[in-house]
């Protein structure tokens, strides 16, 4: 009697899934698994009018034929190859933004790699209980996913503001509190236009400045007068300085000049721009009045958000181990 092939359920299971997965994906799933802009630069990519998921879903597809059929050998070669062009996407996710979705497509691809490999060395060896030896190719994928998934964690550590109007102010101003430049600008802005205030720490006295600003803050001083009676902050004991607040505090800090850098800049004041500023808006439309009726002297607490455009030039910066000279 002729002896029946052997069904590998594990791996057809996990080729099904992942098959479902990708088909769902090609025709725009509706749940948001992803966190990160990888998702919107690689879901129309396609590869000679092919899109990557129909291609994913067609690879599944042939592995789980091969786990149906039960060709271990066979299923190695095609998983070697997906695992392969995998490779490819990650270390192109790793120059650009990574995939959530991708990654976890790559997952699927190793899972049955290993598995088709397990059983093909099991049938050669025919020692059930026997591993296969290292991989190259799953060394490699699992660098590579290391670092994509190190990237799309690090694009989720959001910047810290100092100010509770982060999510409305349409500009950013990243600050050292030693910095005077950081602080002429401060006392300029606060309170006048439509600034989010981020601190970092250009050096470890920056630190204990901030949290005294904090302090400050928290019985009702402004952002400008916190900044200037913090000025002489005493450094805390060793006991303070490891405090849950101050460590907290320190990597909210962190991210921020992280995140100076990676915008390639490493000086302060450092301004983003999160659309048009309103404070533009307001001068652009003064303009014309202005050329015509002499503007009469205004005294400084009445100066508004209108009569502060930013100008284009760049009168300080601050960098460096010192943050000014």
């Amino acid at each position: 009697m002729k002896r029946s092939h052997q069904i590998f359920p594990g791996i057809l299971s996990l080729a099904v899934l992942a098959a479902g997965f990708c088909i769902w994906s090609a025709f725009g799933n509706e749940v948001n698994l992803c966190v990160t802009s990888g998702c919107a630069l690689f879901q129309d990519t396609s590869i000679a009018g092919i899109s990557l998921w129909w291609a994913g879903g067609i690879t599944f597809a042939a592995l789980g034929a091969a786990a149906l059929m039960g060709a271990a050998q066979l299923g190695v070669v095609l998983a070697g190859f997906a695992l392969l062009g995998d490779i490819g996407l990650l270390l192109l996710m790793s120059v650009t933004a990574p995939c959530v979705s991708c990654l976890i497509v790559a997952c699927l691809f190793a899972m049955i790699y290993c598995g088709f490999r397990q059983v093909a060395h099991r049938t050669r060896s025919g020692m059930p209980n026997e591993k296969p030896g290292l991989s190259v190719l799953l060394l490699i994928w699992g660098l590579l996913v290391i670092v994509n998934v190190g990237t799309a964690l690090r694009t989720q550590a959001d910047v810290w503001a100092i100010t509770d109007n982060s999510t409305d102010a349409t500009v950013r101003m990243f600050f050292s509190p030693s910095c005077p430049s950081c602080q002429e600008g401060i006392a300029l802005l606060s309170g006048r236009v439509d600034v989010a205030f981020y601190p970092l720490a250009e050096s470890e006295s920056d630190l204990y400045k901030t949290a005294r600003m904090l302090r400050l803050m928290d019985n009702g001083a402004s952002i400008a007068e916190a900044l200037a009676k913090a000025q002489d902050a005493p450094a805390p004991s060793v006991l303070a300085a490891t405090a849950p607040d101050m460590l907290l505090l320190r990597l909210r800090m962190l991210r921020n000049k992280a995140h100076v850098f990676m915008a390639g800049s490493q000086t302060v004041p450092f301004f983003e721009y999160h659309g048009l500023p309103t404070m533009l808006k307001k001068t652009a439309k003064q303009q014309p009045e202005q050329a015509v009726v002499p503007a009469a002297p205004v005294s400084s607490p009445a100066i508004g958000s209108a009569d502060l455009p930013l100008e284009p030039q760049v009168d300080g910066q601050c960098s460096g181990a010192t943050p000014c000279p």
